[in-house]
């Protein structure tokens, strides 16, 4: 049960965010603490839902798309009909 409704919780005080993403973290010294280190999100890819969607019980299904990964060499990858722009990358041989 969801005891308030999504929308009516306020972004100021607690921002809500539903859905996923794909990132990847950098540790980094921190400058003020040599000995500690800074961890910082790169995120790159963000799929959301629609918040006012979100009621009780309810669930979520996300289907993945193709992806270029599959790909085994770089006229695999550009002559693929997926629904985004495919690239390859000819140092590492792969989608990067």
């Amino acid at each position: 049960q969801i005891p308030v409704p999504v929308l009516q919780i306020s972004a100021s005080q607690h921002p809500v965010k539903a859905g996923l993403s794909d990132a990847f973290m950098v540790l980094n010294p921190s400058p003020d603490v040599p000995e500690s280190r800074r961890r910082t999100i790169y995120e790159y890819h963000r799929v959301e839902l629609d918040t006012s969607r979100i009621s009780s019980r309810t669930a979520v299904e996300f289907t993945p798309l193709p992806t270029c990964l599959q790909h085994q060499s770089c006229e695999m990858c550009v002559t693929s009909e997926l629904t985004f722009n495919c690239s390859w990358c000819h140092v590492l041989q792969r989608y990067p």
